[in-house]
Formats: C-alpha cells, sequence, structure tokens
C-alpha cells in the first residue's frame, strides 16, 4: 500500500566500500555516491577495509594501494581467500601506475584499475556498468 505514494523503501541500493587513507578522497567519493543513491561505508587502511568487505559484504570496492597496517594489494589477496567475497566487484583506485602494481591487481580478478587523479563522472560510470552487469548475470 505504502508503494501507492512512493513511500516503500528501497532496500536494493548499491553498497560500496571506500577504502582509502586520504581524507579528502573518502568525503568526496562518499559525498557523490550518496548524492547518487548508494550506500557507503569506509575504512582508512587495508585491515579495517578487510574486515569491513567480511562484515558488511559490498556490491563494489573502491581500493586504494598505499596505505598503512595492510595495503591495497595485501587486502585484496586476503580478500580473495575469504569464502563469499572472492566475488565482490574491486575496482582499484590509486596513484600507482608500474605495470607490475597493475598487473598484481589483474591477477586477482578485479573489474578495473583507476590512476589518481580520476574523473568522478567517469569512476560513477564504471561502478554502474559493474551494478549492471552483476544484475544481468542474476537473471
Amino acid at each position: 500500500m505504502f508503494d501507492l505514494f512512493g513511500l516503500k523503501k528501497n532496500t536494493e541500493r548499491t553498497k560500496v566500500l571506500i577504502v582509502d587513507d586520504e581524507p579528502n578522497i573518502v568525503q568526496t567519493l562518499q559525498d557523490r555516491l550518496e548524492m547518487n543513491e548508494y550506500e557507503v561505508v569506509t575504512a582508512c587502511n587495508g585491515q579495517e577495509g578487510l574486515e569491513q568487505a567480511i562484515q558488511e559484504q559490498p556490491d563494489v570496492i573502491l581500493l586504494d594501494v598505499i596505505m598503512p597496517v595492510m595495503d591495497g594489494h595485501e587486502m585484496l589477496e586476503a580478500l580473495r581467500k575469504q569464502p563469499g567475497c572472492d566475488d565482490i566487484s574491486v575496482i582499484m583506485l590509486t596513484a600507482r601506475s608500474q605495470t607490475q602494481d597493475i598487473a598484481r591487481a589483474n591477477s586477482c580478478n578485479i573489474e578495473d584499475y583507476i590512476v589518481k587523479p580520476f574523473d568522478l563522472t567517469e569512476l560513477l560510470e564504471k561502478i554502474e556498468s559493474i551494478i549492471e552487469k552483476r544484475k544481468s548475470l542474476v537473471k
């Protein structure tokens, strides 16, 4: 009945985990994603990001490489070994552009590797593309 009035709560919001140690980047991404109706969870290092990923089971992770405690590569490798986390979509979002970094990330089945600085609109399009692809596989 509430659906008639547009009051039905949207329970199918896409959840995005941002793992980055740069507060300005985290805040910018969080603001823009929330403006576009995404549910956002954040972490400031790889260890915290791994814990959040296991607990929250996000649809997409935006993952930096250079972070304290556990870097992005270590987090990604540990994530892929966790039951139920091996198919979470990951976009690496980092200043590291060396071939070996890209190859290491690609070996862990990532969706994309984006070098900072990045275009927010392009990033949102990539996230939406990942979500649409996942929805079509479920149908």
